[in-house]
């Protein structure tokens, strides 16, 4: 028989041995994350993309570290504090808790994070400033398919868009400073939360109405116009679409107050009834003038005599175009382009004059452009380049026989555009519009120095001398004169 007493005293001992064991530890240097808390976030409702801070307790301070869903789907984190979590509302997310896992400790809402159904909006736009033309990038939700793009009332043009991107052009306005985009889609008007701001919006330059016009109506519709010793000529097309024959008039800048003077009838042969677009070039104070439409392009070419208004047929031009340009590099006169010609020729006028090819263009269109001579140079746009395409595009030509394309105008041209040279800068003319062209290696820059919707709307322009001062005239399609000048 066992004994009683010492199997009750070998339990007890083992029953004390096994209450002094240590109990186990934490390996030495290991560290047991602290199990995240989330106390609240807010908002507590949003759509895609909206921001949500999440305050809580032992996240990590390295973004990468916290893992955030709403409702499932995974978000990434914009900031991290030990005590507040920065996200934004993912795409495709519904409904649902947010949940926050920190290591392998994971922590869910109380609440549910309602997601709201997409509605037009904006939620930011890049960049927060810059000149004229700059593109900026508007990011959103359920853009339609009639956008417009405005800025302090300024309609922008338009380069790409889709449902959730717009991209446009900062329009050339020199009334522009600081301002709200707003977007108008389907009918619909949403504006941005802060200003784009416009930097050296100008106006530098202004138009200065000399009070002189012709008649107070549009005239010599698609006429052309030459200086011809300090004397505007400016026609040679009906003065009117109702008018059976030509016309021209000339403004002499030293007889102001007579303005502009109608002259007798054109030589009909030169400038036949219905002639338009035309092109008229001056070298040593010999005229040239040829091409234009009648019933069809043509491709006459003469030398018009203003002192005795008669005109001497030449060699024709090498083909049949029309609102085509004209101009003079070095001595030589130039012509060429118009229409969907692609081809500059140059123009000897010894004898009866002859023509010689030097380019052709490598643009899809180069109709009612211009070109303007500065030093040996001569600079020529706008172009279509494309089907479709904006007519912006400007090219330097350089004797024999360079056509190289540079940076193209920040805003696209209208369909016939003039242009000239003041100060050793270029300077476009389109509708309202003024941009200062100032050529360098790269390409060139542009700043708009004048922008406006209310100001004249030049359609020639003249560089002619003042008491011994040379001066940038511009005037209307009714004569109207201005000077051009800087504030």
């Amino acid at each position: 028989m066992r004994n009683p007493s010492l199997m009750q005293a070998v339990l007890l001992c083992t029953l004390f041995f096994a209450a002094c064991k240590k109990p186990a530890t934490t390996k030495p240097g290991t560290h047991v994350p602290a199990v995240p808390e989330l106390h609240s976030f807010l908002p507590a409702k949003g759509m895609s993309q909206t921001e949500v801070k999440i305050k809580g307790k032992n996240f990590n301070p390295a973004k990468a570290m916290n893992e955030v869903r709403f409702g499932g789907t995974l978000t990434q984190v914009v900031e991290a504090t030990a005590t507040e979590l920065t996200v934004t509302v993912p795409m495709g997310a519904a409904t649902g808790k947010i949940t926050v896992k920190v290591g392998d400790k994971t922590v869910t809402s109380a609440t549910d994070f309602t997601v709201e159904p997409e509605t037009l909006s904006i939620i930011d736009f890049t960049p927060k400033q810059g000149p004229f033309g700059t593109t900026v990038t508007i990011a959103g939700r359920e853009f339609g398919n009639d956008i417009t793009v405005k800025i302090n009332g300024v309609t922008a043009q338009l380069k790409q868009r889709s449902t959730t991107s717009i991209v446009f052009l900062v329009p050339a306005n020199t009334s522009l400073t600081a301002h709200k985009i707003q977007v108008i889609s389907d009918g619909n008007t949403v504006e941005t939360a802060t200003n784009f701001t416009v930097t050296a919006p100008g106006a530098y330059a202004e138009w200065v109405d000399l009070q002189k016009e012709f008649i107070p109506a549009g005239v010599f519709p698609f006429g052309v116009s030459f200086v011809h010793k300090n004397k505007i000529y400016w026609g040679f097309t009906n003065l009117t679409f109702a008018e059976p024959q030509t016309d021209y008039v000339v403004y002499d800048p030293a007889d102001h107050a007579k303005g502009w003077a109608l002259q007798n009838h054109p030589p009909a042969d030169m400038a036949p009834s219905k002639l338009i677009h035309a092109t008229a070039v001056v070298e040593q104070d010999r005229v040239f003038f040829g091409t234009g439409f009648l019933q069809d392009a043509t491709n006459d070419w003469w030398e018009f005599k203003p002192e005795s208004n008669t005109a001497t047929r030449l060699t024709n031009y090498p083909e049949k175009t029309a609102n085509g340009l004209s101009f003079v590099l070095n001595g030589n006169i130039y012509a060429g382009f118009g229409g969907v010609s692609k081809q500059l020729y140059k123009f000897d006028p010894a004898g009866n004059g002859t023509w010689q090819p030097v380019v052709t263009g490598t643009f899809r269109e180069m109709s009612g452009a211009t070109a303007a001579v500065l030093g040996n140079n001569a600079y020529i746009g706008g172009a279509i380049i494309t089907v479709g395409g904006a007519r912006n595009a400007l090219f330097k030509f350089t004797a024999p026989d360079q056509l190289v394309r540079v940076n193209d105008l920040p805003d696209e041209l209208a369909p016939s555009v003039i242009s000239f040279v003041k100060d050793n800068k270029v300077y476009f003319i389109s509708q309202r519009n003024v941009w200062e062209y100032t050529p360098d290696a790269a390409g060139g820059t542009y700043r708009a120095v004048i922008a406006t919707t209310t100001g004249p709307v030049i359609t020639h322009v003249a560089e002619v001398t003042v008491n011994g001062v040379k001066e940038i005239y511009g005037w209307t399609g009714s004569g109207r004169l201005h000077k051009f000048r800087f504030k």
